[in-house]
């Protein structure tokens, strides 16, 4: 059976932000390998590596490196990150921004 290597990347505070395997990747630069092995769960990792989606619901990232293994982050790193997050704009939000943008460009004052 052929083997595959599973690759991670990291943001700077070395939480996991994406993991591929050497099937799909080509150039390993600014990826770090985490395992070598036969089958689905190294060749398809984006599905089959991890207990859990790489994401949470709220979009914090929910595994880190650590010494080269991927672990699982605590619920208080979890609510840090959530803390520090922009609340994302409304699609109302945004469509009152863009006319108001549009607007003034046309020196308009609604």
């Amino acid at each position: 059976m052929e083997e595959y290597t599973v690759y991670v990347q990291v943001n700077p505070g070395s939480c996991v932000v994406a993991l591929t395997s050497s099937a799909l990747l080509t150039h390993t630069e600014g990826w770090v390998e985490v395992e070598r092995g036969p089958g689905d769960r190294c060749h398809h990792p984006q599905s089959n590596y991890l207990p859990l989606p790489l994401y949470t619901d709220e979009g914090v990232p929910r595994y880190k490196l650590v010494d080269g293994t991927i672990v699982e982050r605590t619920i208080e790193e979890l609510e840090a990150d959530l803390a520090g997050m922009v609340e994302p704009v409304t699609p109302l939000e945004q469509l009152r921004a863009d006319v108001d943008f549009l607007a003034a460009l046309q020196g308009v004052v609604l």
